[in-house]
């Protein structure tokens, strides 16, 4: 009789290849009709073992739940597609995390990225130590949700919407110019 445990982790694999995320892509897709950015999340497994593991995207606008990430065996690969709720001519900055189970707990397989891209430009890709996430669930309460933070990327994307309202802004001074204008003269015209 023989008894064998073999305990794995992404920190120390005894030799084990694990799942792991092999590049983040910001670009378009349409999903249910509609362009939609995403994150094309591509995993790969060099093991001998399929597991079954989750893909979860964390961004300054998107909070996505654990979309399945199984991959097949001996260097395989997976691309799977995220939707995101930012905007196309946006800068999209983020986390994607790989693992098992629940994303708020530490699990067999952890691997997380960090990320900056845009849907027409290059997306940055960096290794993060992996960190469970508190994410929604019927009984968190909103202040216990993880919220993605990068203040130099939405200060970036604040100067994108400036950039965007100035000439409505000037559409609308000139719009209420010629109402003042049109009110004024009415006004002379009535006495």
């Amino acid at each position: 009789m023989f008894n064998y445990t073999l305990n794995i982790s992404s920190q120390n694999p005894n030799g084990v290849e694990l799942p792991e995320i092999e590049n983040v892509e910001i670009d378009t897709a349409t999903i249910d009709g509609e362009e939609t950015t995403v994150a094309r999340v591509t995993v790969t497994n060099e093991g001998q073992v399929q597991y079954l593991t989750k893909v979860t995207v964390t961004s300054l606008q998107t909070h996505s739940s654990g979309r399945e990430a199984r991959v097949p065996m001996e260097g395989s690969r997976r691309t799977v597609v995220i939707p995101l709720n930012e905007d196309p001519e946006m800068k999209v900055a983020g986390e994607v995390r790989l693992y098992t189970g629940w994303i708020h707990n530490h699990s067999d397989i952890e691997d997380q990225v960090e990320f900056v891209g845009t849907v027409d430009g290059e997306t940055d890709v960096w290794d993060r130590e992996y960190e469970p996430v508190m994410t929604y669930y019927a009984n968190v309460d909103e202040s216990e949700v993880y919220q993605y933070e990068n203040e130099t990327v939405k200060q970036q994307n604040d100067a994108i919407w400036r950039e965007r309202l100035t000439p409505i802004a000037g559409v609308a001074a000139a719009m209420l110019a010629g109402f003042v204008v049109l009110v004024s003269v009415l006004s002379r015209v009535r006495s």
